[in-house]
């Protein structure tokens, strides 16, 4: 009889561990979420990720250029130049947690992208297209 108290009472203590453990490690999974992503104002190329576009568009994805600009102010500048066209839109730009918000364009429709932050200039976008940013350094002008 001892004996199997003896059991019960160590299996008890066992399972008491083990869900404090799995508590401790979803809280710190739950801090790591809450952790706000910012973006540095500035100027990013923004390349299409390549893993999942049909091999009919490839080339046109491939040779275009694209950037995202993020201004402090929240202003959203969208610039894409493609086969001698070129698109420019404007709007405004927001982080909410894990998500990035792009709304008020004045031709395009407003969009939500999940972000990941690659590196500190680096950050990668997935919505209804899949990109990568890149900071641009910002250039002056030559003096003479």
């Amino acid at each position: 009889m001892i004996p199997l108290i003896r059991i019960i009472a160590l299996s008890f203590m066992c399972l008491i561990f083990a869900l404090s453990c799995a508590s401790q490690g979803s809280s710190e999974t739950q801090n790591k979420a809450k952790e706000e992503i910012t973006v540095t104002p500035g100027t990013y190329r923004a390349v299409v990720s390549e893993a999942n576009i049909p091999d009919d568009v490839r080339g046109f994805h491939v040779t275009s250029e694209i950037n995202f600009g993020f201004e402090a102010d929240q202003t959203f500048i969208y610039q894409v130049s493609a086969m001698g066209r070129g698109i420019n839109d404007v709007g405004q730009w927001e982080i909410r947690g894990d998500s990035l918000y792009i709304f008020g364009l004045q031709k395009g429709p407003n969009t939500t992208f999940k972000i990941t932050k690659v590196s500190e200039d680096k950050y990668e976008i997935k919505g209804p297209n899949h990109f990568i940013l890149t900071r641009q350094e910002e250039m002056s002008p030559i003096r003479e």
